[in-house]
Order: C-alpha cells, then structure tokens, then sequence
C-alpha cells in the first residue's frame, strides 16, 4: 500500500503542475535575526503597499508572508519572485514593486504567446487548440495512466491476483547481447548510430520463447510513463502483434489495444500528430512471431507492416520482438532492412538467476537458497532457469516441497497439476481430460495456415473453458473492434499452448494413428512456423511418441537436435530407431551452437547406446564414429560427461573443440548477500568445474589422432591436467592449443609433460601470451619430440628480448619443416640468437617472421645466415619495419636460395626510394613464384628497377604491388616490362593511384600475358572518365577468369568501352564492379553486352546508385546467362 500511496502522491503532483495559466506566487520575505531585540516584522501598511501594487498591475499574483531564518522550501522557485528586506525596514517599497510588476505583465506576455505544455510540446507557434496537440496531450495521459497502472505490479503467478510484488522489487535485467557484445542495459538500444553517424531507429529483439521479450517491452512502457526512462520520446505505443494482421492500420491498434473507450483522442487527430512528429514517437511491437497472417503479400500491407518496412512514417523510432524461428521471415527486403540493430534476448545469466530466486523468495532466505543449489546441481535445470517463463516455474513448483522435476515435459506437467489444484479441486484424472480437450483447440490453431493463438469462447466445451479459465490456464479478455466487443481467449503463454498440443498430439497417437501422422508429417515439414516445443512435449515419458517422432525426423536433413532433445524427454533407457541413430552416429559429427539442453540429451544418447552394446550384445553404433566436431558451445559443466561419453567412441581419432566454454565459472551461483539485509545465504558454490573433472577421460580415446582446444579458454591449472592426460596417447600428432590466452606465465608447471609425446608431429601454441619464461620450458621439452615438422608460436608478443635463453633449443628440432614466429615481438637482437639455430636445420622449408616490428634496422646482424637455408621455400618478412638498408643484405641472402617459390615483403614502408640498391638481386631468385611487395611506398623510381628484376624470373606467376599509393603517375617508365611476364597468372594492383594514362601502358603490356587469370584494379579511383583510351585491350586476355573493378569512379561513357572488351573474353567467371556510383541512368547504353558472358558466375553490381531502369536493362541481359549470381 505504501508503494500506492507514492504513485498517488506522484500522479496529484503532476497534476498540479500541468494546470493553466500556472500561478505565480510573490513571497515576501525577511531577513530577520533569531534573536527577538533585532526581530522586526514587515509593517502593516507595507504589506497593503505590496497588495495594492498588484491590483494596479492587474496581475493575478498571491502574496505569501514568511518569517524566520534558514533555508526555505518552496515547491517551485521558478514560478516565484523573492523580495529580500532588511531586517527594521521601513521605507516605502511602492516604487520598487511597480517596477517589479511591470516586469511581470512583460513576462506574462511571452509567457502567453510562447508555453511549454505538460506532455513537453510547445504551444505558441500552433494554435492553442492545436487539434493534433490535443490529440497527443490526451493520448499520452491516456497510455501513461494504462501502462502505470497495468505495469507497476507484477503477478508472480499469473492466475494469482493477489500474489503480486511492485515490480521494482521484482524486475530483473535480461541478458541482452549485440554482435556478441552484452549491453549494459535496454537503453543502449536507443543510442546506436550508423558508421555515418546517424541514429539507428529500428532494433530487432530475438529470443526464444520465454525468455522475457515481452516483460521487458512492458518494463520499457513502464519507466517511460514513470518518467524514469525514455523521456525524448512523447508517445510510446506497446502493440501486441497477435493481435494484428498484415493489413491492420496502426491508428486501430491503437485504439483497439490502448485508447479502447478513451472518447478524448481523436483518432485523425493523433495520426496526424504522429506523421508530424515522428521522432518523437516510440513503437513497441511485441511478438511479430505471433502475427496473424503467415504468408504476407506487401500489397496488402496496412499501415504497421508499413511502419516496419520504412514506407510510411520511417523517423519514427520502432523495436520489434521476434522468435528465432521467425526473425528471417521479418528481416527481408520486404520488411526490416539495414540499417537496423540485432539485439539477442538470452534471458537470465547466473547472476540474474540468482537475483531472481533471492527476490521471488525475499521472505523465505533458506528456499531461495535451496532452490539456487538444486538449480546448479542440474545442467538440465541450469539452461532451463535461463528462460524467466521456466524460471518462474520452478520457483512455483518449488515453493511447494522443494522439488524439481529433469525435463521441460515433466515442468510443465507439473506445473499444469499446481494450476489448477491451486483454485480447483479436480483429481488428476479431470486435468488430464481438461488438458487434452484444451490440448485440441490448442493443436489446430498452432497448425492453422495463419497461426491462431486467439480464440472465440465458443471453440471451446463450455465446462472445460470455465474449469480452465478458473485454474489460470486459460485468460478471458474483451475485445472492442469497432462498435462491437467479443471475448478473446488466450493461453497463459503460448509454451502453455503447445504444451497442452503436445499432450494431445501424444493421445491420437493411441485413439487416431493415421491423424496422428498426418499431425506429425505436417509440423516436421514445415518451414513457417517451429514445432520444436510440441514434439518435445509430444515424446515427453512416452517412448512409443518418441519412436514415432524419431522415424519421421530421421527422413528430413537438419532434424539432429530436435531429435535429440525428443528423445530426452521420453526418458527411456531403450535405444531410439536405427534410421535415427544411423543419421545421427555418422563417421564425422558436426555440433555447432547447441545448446546445453541439446548437448545433454547427446550424452544421454550416447550412454544409452553404450549400455545396451554392452549389458545387451547389442550393434556398437559408436564404433562407426571418427571425428567429433564441436563449435561454440557453453560446455562447462557438461565437459566430464561429454568426454567420458565421447571415449566410448572405439575408433574416434579427431576432436575438435572451438570457441567452447569448458569450465564453469568459480563465481557461479556463489555466495551473495540480498539486497541490504544482514542475513546471508549459505555457500552455494562447491568446487569450480575445471579439467581436473574431465582431462582424464581424454586417456581414454587410445586412437586420437589430432585434439583440438582453440579458445577454449584453457588455464594454467587446466593445463597441469591436459598435458599429462595427453601424454599418454600413442597415435596424437596434432594438438592445438591456440588463443587460450591464460596460458601465459604457467608453463613451468605443466611444458615437461610434452616431452613424452614422441609422435607429435604438429604444435600450435598461437596466440597463448606465452612469455620468455615459458619458452624456457616449453623449448627444451619440444626438442626432444623426434617427430614434430610444424610449431606455431605466433602471436605470443611477450618473448621480445628474450630468445638468448631459449632460442639454441631449435638446434635439435632437426625434423621441423615449417616454423611460424608472426608477430612475437622479436627484436633484431633476438634474431642473433634466432638465425643461426634455425640455419642448421636441414628439413626447413617454410619460416614466417611478419610481423615483429623490431626487427628493422638490424638485419646486417642476423640476414646473412638465411644463405644457409638451402631448402626454404616459403619466406614471410612482412610488416617488419624493414628498411632499405636491411635489404641490401636479406636480399642478396635470399637470392642463393634455390628452392625459394614464395617471397612475402609486404608492408614494409621505410623500403620507399631505396629499389635502386637492392632490387637488382632478384634476377637471382629463379624459381621465385608468388612476390608480395603490397604497402611498401614504392614510388615510380623503385618500380624502374624491380619491374625489368622480375620479368626474367620465368616462374613468376603471381605478383602483389597493392597500396603502394604512390605508383599513379609513372606506369610509363615500367609497365612495359610486364609484357616479358609469360607465365604471370595473377597481378594485384589495387589502391595505386593509377590515371588513365598509366592504363595506356599497363592494359597493353597485360594483354600481351597469355596465362593471365586474375587482375586486380580494385579502388584506383582516378581512373574513371579515361576508359576510352584503353579498355579495348582488355579483348585480348582471353584467358582471364577474374576481373576486380570497384572504386574505380567508372562513368556510363566508360561502360560503353569496357561492357564490349569484357564481352569477348570466353573464361571470364567473376566481375566486380561494385562502388562506382557514377553509373546511374546509363545501363542503356552499355548493359546489352553483358548477354555475350555466357560462363560469367558471379557478378557484383552493389552500391553503384542504379536506378530500377539501370536493373531492368542488366537483368534483361543477363537472362540467358546460365549459372550467374547478381549482387546488387
């Protein structure tokens, strides 16, 4: 009561302040001593001079007298004008006051022509009578009323209304992600801005059932009518998407959801201030997942789809809620469309979980307690308390003894038991009844073509919608359309809907097997709307439902994980059919992003198959499995499980974890205190999860070939369990550790244990923030492996300075054929160290340095003993500050490299103007194959001298010069050495800044260039308006493949050259053409080419501003074009 006597108090207060014309109020007031001798009140007489002073200014003015000393509390000080007299005045004040009032009617004159009105609008520059204004100052009390009212209490059970909590005390933030980034809360939707600046208006929130979409459109209603949220908005509109068609008109939503029997609000009134304001309009449109209409037609689009798709009213600021399943049904061409922000509702995290429990259970610290242990005792229960709906259940079910059920299936059944004994008395045989006859209804409106999860009173049996109406089940509502009201009746929720499908789809199978299918065949088929829900209440402890659910999704492709969790639910221990074990137990097995729910019920299959192998000499269906793939998943909590299972896989010889979570947190679910109380809740966390559970299961898998954990994210603890697990695998070769960036620092204790796994012939510890200390144990114990031809270090930027204490160790790697040591922070005193260890290793053939900064500047130290490196043939030096210097001695040892094919110096850009002393030297590098010399300042000078170096190289057959912005210009003085290039397959020569006329001389120097496949002129943005000049030379490369035009400012003119020189050219499979936006208007002219590229595959038109008589002329050219990909 308390909480509604402060919404009162709030709802008079603003009241009071939105009255007109406001009232001023003068307060005299004195500065009078406490002391009574100096006390000396304002005289009679000077108080009638006050009083008169007003009428003669014929202002509407009260006068207030106020005694004493100290501060004042003055509601609002704007609205008042103080008068400071000292203490024992008595002169007369008349002429101050008159000057005081004739202030006051000036400032009541721009008072009345310019006023601020209580809803934030602006009258003065309309009418007072603005109808519009009107209609949004009515409106925005109406919906401010609504949403307070309807919002500020939550029932914690729905069918309770006398179980209610206010729901600041209640609420509990969701786990709201963006691009896989969390916001710290919902307001962050209403601040994101495209690359450009610009406020994005529209946001898409996608999340499963349950898991809190609409509360959280409620909470956002809510604080903005408190004024606590939201506040640049003047109208927020919630409108509840079951409730609309594809035709419906906002305005009759409104009024049909929120205005309904608001006689003040006309309703052109308020469209017109709506279209007049638009940014200053917020629509909350709940569950497009639940529209009315399945197959849209944009023709018929009433105003709100209208809305969606920008074509109507495209300022105001929209966010959407949606289902997974239906998010690419609402983000197509037709509808939502960039720029737009994806927002992921997860539900609740452990924290939130937690919160919640402590705040449903604020009386009762021992269940709320109880309650988060059996929750964390449970993976099953643990992923279910994600979801608030399911939550909120458990909560329910538990505050009755204490208990849970495992799966969703036996929740909801008990839940649906707690329902209605909670205000009924029917057995559990009556619930039965009334469920599956509910369970009916529910089922055909799920099927229905338009989805229908409203239905007319009079579709159901009249005892069994009252019995269901009592329990809470079921929710009567009237509806108004128009002049006429009818009752709507709806599902508590819509899992409460397909759970009682469910049941009921689970009795035919027993009263009507034929309908029963022909129920099953329909949901599995379709591609409109997720049945998942239904099947898993279907199959729940019914394993004749499972069989069935499992024969029929082994025969449609991508069913795994539905099949998966269906056959959870049956809890049985017998196997499932072949047809689905076959499709599921393959030679390799492919996890990506299940979910922990789905994962467990893999586990629970793959015991299950286990057990009836062994105990009944069953078919070992688990021997059949090679490779077990997993990407992105939450395993933590899991992992002991998985791997154990995992093991029972005989002949498994790859495992791949990617981007998994193996561990759970150590703060999960641990010790909090509730809000300010003093009490606490006893320890709920035991000992966190880590490899200590499930490293060694991995002893198990005898046959691993190649395991491996990138960003997993593995721990120096972790570690002292794997390595040694791992150490005892006979046939591992390849193991990869790489971007478990906790690694760093621990080495010492777990680096010996590599030492025993004598078959390892590839290692990639990348990116492990590895420091110098580390290697000093890693090293030594890689050197004993007689085996290990590939290391990857890269990315450990912590070993700079370091190598003298570990580098020699490579000395004894005498197998190792490709070592990478990218970006590892490696100075030119490291490589004295580095160069020579590697220089007598015999089988090296691939060393990659890029990079590492520092090395520039150093190299007469260290370049000379690559000459030693007879079998290199992969060499990457890019981005290492290197310096024109530094290759007067790296080339010179480079080009005694016989076995040298692929040469990377790209990126080095103190190399600029320095060609003339170096470039000579690669005359030498014979079997030089693919040469990167991409962002290295290179100026026409230095091109003079590399050009005619590397056109005698006769295997040179791809050659990268990109960026070198400073090339434009000089084309002259060396494209014609590309002629004598026979051989050259691929050349990159994007962002060079050529002109047209360096196109005069490179186009026919590559023309000339039989073998030339791929050309790269992407961003040479000076070349547009010159085509003319040259593109007819492009005829001549008849063996061209891929051609990269984009940003290159072409002009209509300049497709009239290159459209017809393209057209010849028989190989030509990929175009890009993409970012010239110079082109409107002229597709005419240059478009009909096009139909000659009978082989072209891919073509990339986007961002070039077309206009649709631009398309139509394309695409009618491109009709014949067999097995061509437009990007527009």
């Amino acid at each position: 009561m308390a909480d509604q006597s402060e919404e009162t108090v709030k709802e008079e207060e603003m009241a009071r302040h939105s009255q007109e014309p406001e009232q001023r109020s003068m307060a005299v007031v004195e500065n009078i001593q406490p002391s009574p001798e100096t006390r000396d009140l304002v005289r009679a007489e000077n108080t009638q001079m006050l009083q008169g002073a007003c009428l003669m200014a014929n202002q509407s003015l009260s006068l207030h007298r106020i005694e004493g000393s100290g501060n004042l509390a003055v509601g609002n000080p704007s609205h008042c004008t103080f008068i400071q007299l000292k203490a024992g005045a008595t002169e007369n004040i008349l002429p101050a006051l008159e000057k005081l009032t004739a202030t006051l009617q000036q400032k009541r004159a721009l008072d009345s022509a310019v006023k601020p009105t209580d809803d934030g609008s602006v009258q003065g520059a309309h009418s007072p009578k603005d109808p519009a204004q009107v209609a949004a100052k009515s409106c925005r009390k109406a919906i401010r009323t609504h949403y307070r009212k309807t919002g500020s209490y939550v029932k914690l059970i729905p069918w309770e209304d006398d179980d209610t909590k206010h729901i600041k005390d209640i609420f509990t933030e969701l786990t709201l992600e963006k691009s896989g980034k969390k916001l710290e809360s919902y307001k962050d939707i209403f601040l994101q801005k495209t690359r450009d600046g610009d406020c994005i208006n529209q946001a898409v929130l996608n999340g499963l059932a349950g898991r809190g979409k609409s509360t959280l459109i409620d909470k956002m209603a809510y604080d903005w009518a408190c004024g606590e949220a939201l506040q640049q908005f003047e109208l927020v509109f919630v409108i509840r998407m079951s409730a609309v068609e594809q035709s419906t008109e906002l305005v009759d939503s409104i009024f049909d959801q929120l205005l309904s029997g608001v006689t003040s609000v006309d309703k052109n009134s308020l469209s017109s201030f709506i279209s007049h304001n638009q940014e200053k309009v917020l629509f909350l449109f709940d569950g497009f997942d639940e529209l009315k209409t399945r197959a849209l037609d944009k023709a018929l689009f009433g105003s709100i789809l209208k809305i969606l798709n920008r074509k109507k009213d495209r300022e105001c600021f929209v966010v959407v809620t949606t289902r997974p399943s239906h998010y690419h049904k609402l983000v197509t061409r037709s509808l939502i469309q960039e720029p737009f922000t994806q927002v992921k509702v997860e539900g609740f995290d452990k924290e939130d979980i937690k919160k919640y429990v402590k705040r449903f259970y604020s009386d009762e610290h021992d269940k709320a307690a109880g309650l988060i242990r059996r929750i964390k005792s449970s993976n099953g229960l643990s992923d279910l308390a994600k979801s608030p709906m399911l939550l909120v259940l458990m909560c329910i079910l538990w505050r009755e003894d204490s208990k849970l059920p495992e799966t969703m299936s036996r929740i909801y059944s008990e839940a649906l038991e707690y329902i209605f004994h909670r205000k009924t008395d029917m057995s559990s045989d009556e619930i039965s009844k009334v469920t599956n006859e509910l369970g009916k209804i529910a089922l055909l409106g799920l099927l229905a073509p338009e989805q229908q999860l409203a239905f007319p009173e009079e579709d159901f049996e009249p005892n069994v919608l009252e019995s269901a109406i009592k329990g809470g089940i079921l929710t009567r509502q009237k509806v108004l359309k128009g002049m006429k009201s009818h009752n709507s009746i709806q599902f508590l929720h819509k899992t409460f809907q397909e759970c009682c499908a469910g049941k009921y789809l689970q009795s035919l199978l027993e009263t009507d097997p034929v309908e029963f299918q022909k129920n099953l065949d329909k949901m599995i088929s379709s591609r409109s709307y997720d049945f998942d829900y239904i099947l898993r209440f279907c199959a729940g402890d019914n394993m004749t439902c499972t069989n069935s659910i499992l024969q029929t999704l082994a025969q449609v492709p991508g069913k795994m994980q539905i099949g998966l969790d269906c056959y959870f639910e049956g809890q049985t221990q017998d196997l499932p059919p072949v047809e689905f074990m076959k499709s599921v137990l393959t030679d390799h097995i492919d996890i990506l992003g299940w979910n922990r729910d789905t994962l467990n019920s893999f586990t629970y299959l793959l015991r299950n198959v286990h057990t009836c192998t062994v105990e009944n000499k069953q078919t070992d269906y688990l021997e059949k499995v090679q490779s077990v793939v997993i990407h992105s998943c939450h395993l933590g909590g899991r992992m002991s499980d998985l791997v154990d299972s995992m093991s029972l896989m005989t002949n498994l010889s790859t495992v791949i974890l990617d981007e998994c979570e193996l561990n759970e947190s150590t703060e999960e679910l641990d010790e909090c205190e509730l809000n300010e109380s003093t009490e606490e809740y006893s320890s709920l966390s035991g000992a966190a999860s880590s490899a200590a559970s499930w490293a060694h299961h991995f002893k198990k898998m005898k046959n691993l070939k190649r395991l491996v954990l990138i960003d997993c994210p593995l721990t120096g603890e972790d570690m002292t369990h794997v390595a040694p697990a791992l150490c005892d695998l006979p046939n591992l070769v390849e193991l990869d550790l790489s971007l478990n960036e906790s690694l760093g620092g621990s080495a010492a204790s777990w680096a010996h244990h590599f030492k025993k796994m004598k078959n390892l012939m590839t290692f990639n510890l990348s990116y492990c923030s590895l420091t110098g200390e580390d290697m000093t144990h890693v090293a030594p114990a890689l050197c004993d492996l007689p085996n290990l031809v590939e290391l990857d270090l890269s990315a450990n930027n912590f070993f700079g300075g370091s190598a003298a204490s570990w580098a020699h160790h490579f000395v004894k790697m005498k197998n190792l054929k490709k070592l990478v040591l990218r970006g590892c922070s490696l100075t030119g005193g490291d490589m004295t160290h580095i160069a020579p260890a590697l220089c007598d290793l015999p089988n090296l053939v691939e060393l990659d340095l890029s990079k590492n900064g520092f090395l520039g500047g150093y190299a007469a130290s260290w370049a000379h003993h690559f000459m030693k490196m007879k079998n290199l043939m992969t060499f990457n030096l890019s981005y290492c500050s290197l310096t024109g210097e530094d290759m007067t001695h790296i080339v010179p040892a480079l080009c005694d490299l016989p076995n040298l094919v692929e040469l990377d110096l790209g990126g080095n850009r103190s190399l600029i103007g320095s060609a003339a002393s170096w470039a000579h030297h690669f005359v030498k590098m014979k079997n030089l194959m693919t040469f990167n010399l991409s962002y290295c300042s290179l100026t026409g000078k230095d091109m003079t001298h590399i050009a005619p170096a590397l056109c005698d190289l006769p295997n040179l057959v791809e050659l990268d010069l990109s960026r070198n912005e400073s090339l434009g210009g000089s084309a002259a003085s060396w494209a014609h050495h590309f002629m004598k290039m026979k051989n050259l397959k691929k050349l990159v020569l994007s962002g060079c800044s050529l002109t047209g006329e360096d196109m005069t001389h490179v186009a026919p120097a590559l023309g000339d260039l039989p073998n030339l496949v791929e050309l790269d002129l992407w961003c040479n943005g000076s070349l547009g308006g010159s085509a003319a000049s040259w593109a007819h030379h492009f005829k001549k490369m008849k063996n061209l493949q891929k051609l990269d035009l984009t940003l290159c400012s072409w002009t209509g003119e300049d497709m009239t050259h290159i459209a017809p020189a393209l057209c010849d050219l028989p190989n030509l499979v990929e175009l890009d053409l993409s970012e010239n936006k110079s082109r409107g208007g002229s597709a005419a002219s240059w478009a009909h080419h096009f139909m000659k590229m009978k082989n072209l595959q891919k073509f990339d038109l986007s961002f070039c501003l077309l206009e649709d008589e631009d398309m139509t002329h394309v695409e009618n050219a491109l009709l014949g074009v067999p097995h061509l990909v437009i990007n527009e």
